[in-house]
């Protein structure tokens, strides 16, 4: 027997339609969060839950990660539009003003970027499963994850000066250093 496309019945055979992915469940979704958005703080259990409720459309993961993690309500006001079918705009928003913050709080988070690269380097070269007697294999990643002790903008600021590279989803390298001129004089 083919399965439905419309939905599919729960496992205690009450009846109940789980309803399938598609225009209707995005539109109920769409309906739900914005309910939500008058209580919506900046606190984390509250976008988590938001997170969930989001993760049930058929939008991306990681364009719902992304609003979450920076809890970017325009940026969220843009994923209810695309769940309701409405026009979005995709023209990219003028880049935001780059905040002024401390150079000792800038070198501080370098440094624990930096850190947290090596260790996650040598974690991933210290994998077992590998021969002893082999030297192990080089980490293959130039990006990570950066601290979480810091906002995103700092990190932003170190990329607006140069220092870091954002290479998206929320992940950011350090920059490919410049070629260096062997052989020439």
């Amino acid at each position: 027997m083919a399965k439905s496309r419309k939905g599919k019945r729960n496992k205690k055979g009450s009846g109940h339609v789980v309803p399938a992915k598609g225009p209707t469940l995005d539109t109920a979704i769409a309906n739900e969060v914005e309910a939500a958005l008058p209580d919506l703080g900046d606190d984390g259990p509250a976008w988590g839950a938001l997170q969930k409720t989001l993760l049930k459309s058929t939008l991306t993961p990681a364009d719902i990660a992304t609003v979450v993690m920076r809890r970017d309500r325009a940026a969220l006001a843009g994923l209810l539009k695309q769940l309701r079918g409405e026009a979005v705009d995709d023209t990219p928003p003028a880049p935001t003003p780059v905040a002024d913050i401390d150079d000792a709080v800038l070198r501080e988070a370098m440094k624990a970027f930096r850190k947290r690269l090596k260790l996650t380097k040598l974690d991933h070269e210290s994998r077992l499963g590998r021969s002893p007697l082999s030297t192990g294999k080089d980490a293959d990643f130039d990006s990570i994850l950066p601290p979480h002790q810091y906002d995103t903008d700092v990190w932003d600021a170190l990329v607006a000066k140069g220092e870091l590279v954002n290479t998206g989803q929320g992940f950011y390298g350090l920059p490919a250093p410049p070629p260096t001129m062997r052989g020439k004089t």
